[in-house]
């Protein structure tokens, strides 16, 4: 992907491997701000993304219950044990030492709050 900027890149990951469109691109510019610091990957940015994304939905729902229904409900827990899966096939290419795995495992188990 030589020529692309890393928010080019990650975008494209976030579209073609994960199937993710449409990012905020305020979270995601404030991420490649903040990783541009830390020397991040293009796959280092999409999971921390993702991440910030995953634990806004969750927040969303745990806080106002009766703003989203069953079925938003169902649709975001699904999309984000979906995306979790997809990006689990390329981790690999993140940085390491980046330590995002605890983060999706809490992030994964909180999941589950927003189908009640």
């Amino acid at each position: 992907m030589f020529g692309f900027s890393l928010k080019d890149k990650a975008k494209k990951i976030l579209e073609n491997d994960i199937g993710h469109y449409n990012p905020t691109n305020s979270w995601l510019n404030h991420i490649i701000k903040l990783g541009k610091l830390q020397e991040y990957n293009e796959y280092d940015v999409v999971i921390m993304y993702l991440m910030t994304e995953w634990e806004f939905k969750i927040n969303q729902c745990i806080e106002r219950p009766d703003d989203f229904g069953k079925e938003i409900r169902k649709s975001w827990y699904e999309s984000i044990n979906s995306e979790r899966k997809k990006f689990k096939l390329m981790e690999h290419k993140a940085h390491q030492d980046l330590d995002f795995r605890d983060r999706c495992s809490r992030i994964l188990k909180d999941s589950k709050k927003i189908l009640k």
